[in-house]
């Protein structure tokens, strides 16, 4: 009777620790998203700044606080590098290594550019964290959400992982429609008619037309 007894208890302060860890976590998800808010707010609302120097500050934060590095790799999925997925007649789409590197970087500018290109000079928002919850770890990587509202109408929602001790989001949803999910589907078209190469010249040229746009204004 002492033994169930003893693991009964046992078992119960492990479940107790481990909730309680969870939940620091949590909030610690939850802090890092209201920081980057706070950081972020306090230059797009500034009426002073221009829209290129906004967008200036501003890239800084996205590039601290994103994991491109996993939202390329899911972006790509069934025909990112490391991917067992089999591609059929299809295999000659899987990334390389070094072409999915080049992929992140261009992905990355390529996100930059199309949200960042909807701030300008009268821009003004408010942000208010309404709900904080774990997710089901992939990968071993703890996962959460923080559920926000922007100006108190649009819905948006931050998905986060943790690693190496440090929580950094890797998805967000707008109303319900997640990015990775829409750009997923997006290349995946994509790549059923143009090679690994043949997209990063879309993304490439794309990222290079934006540059000379923005030269000539």
């Amino acid at each position: 009777m002492k033994k169930i007894i003893t693991f009964f208890v046992s078992t119960l302060l492990l479940f107790t620790t481990a909730v309680s860890a969870n939940a620091g976590n949590i909030s610690q998800a939850t802090a890092l998203i209201d920081n980057v808010m706070q950081k972020s707010l306090t230059i797009i609302n500034d009426q002073k700044l221009t829209t290129e120097v906004k967008r200036e500050k501003l890239w800084p934060i996205v590039t601290t606080y994103f994991d491109f590095t996993l939202i390329s790799e899911l972006t790509l999925g069934k025909f990112a590098a490391k991917s067992t997925s089999k591609l059929g007649d299809y295999s000659d789409r899987r990334f390389t290594p070094k072409q999915q590197a080049e992929f992140t970087d261009a992905f990355t500018l390529h996100l930059g550019n199309l949200y960042l290109d909807r701030l300008n000079n009268d821009s003004h928002f408010s942000v208010s964290l309404t709900q904080s919850s774990a997710l089901k770890p992939i990968r071993k990587m703890q996962r959460a959400r923080v559920n926000s509202l922007i100006n108190n109408k649009t819905a948006i929602d931050y998905s986060l992982r943790l690693k190496n001790k440090e929580w950094r989001i890797y998805d967000i949803k707008v109303e319900g429609r997640s990015l990775i999910s829409s750009f997923r589907k997006e290349y995946a078209a994509l790549l059923l008619k143009n090679t690994p190469e043949e997209l990063l010249t879309l993304l490439n040229d794309k990222n290079f037309a934006h540059s000379e746009n923005n030269a000539a204004q």
